[in-house]
């Protein structure tokens, strides 16, 4: 795998149901289908070649693979949120001269 093969847009997801701890919570919070956050959860493993979670009950685990793929996919955003608080801040605001 190359970063080009690498879905920000699923690990998003991924990230999402390890912090909200089902699909049905993240479905919910990204405000999309269960089916839609299955099929991106499935094609990120996929694209990894491994599983990143264990099922208990309707929960979902991360597995050990998953939790370090979750602490990149945290920082990842984190870096994200950070980027967006700079540039919110260098923007000019409105009626203001």
């Amino acid at each position: 795998m190359h970063i080009q093969q690498l879905n920000f847009i699923h690990l998003l997801y991924f990230w999402v149901v390890a912090t909200d701890g089902s699909i049905t919570r993240a479905a919910t919070r990204l405000h999309l289908t269960q089916p839609t956050i299955s099929s991106q959860l499935g094609a990120l493993e996929s694209a990894l070649g491994q599983p990143l979670f264990m099922r208990r009950g309707k929960r979902l685990l991360l597995n050990n693979l998953g939790r370090q793929v979750f602490r990149y996919a945290d920082g990842i955003f984190g870096l994200g949120q950070e980027l967006l608080g700079i540039v919110r801040a260098q923007q000019p605001k409105l009626g203001m001269h």
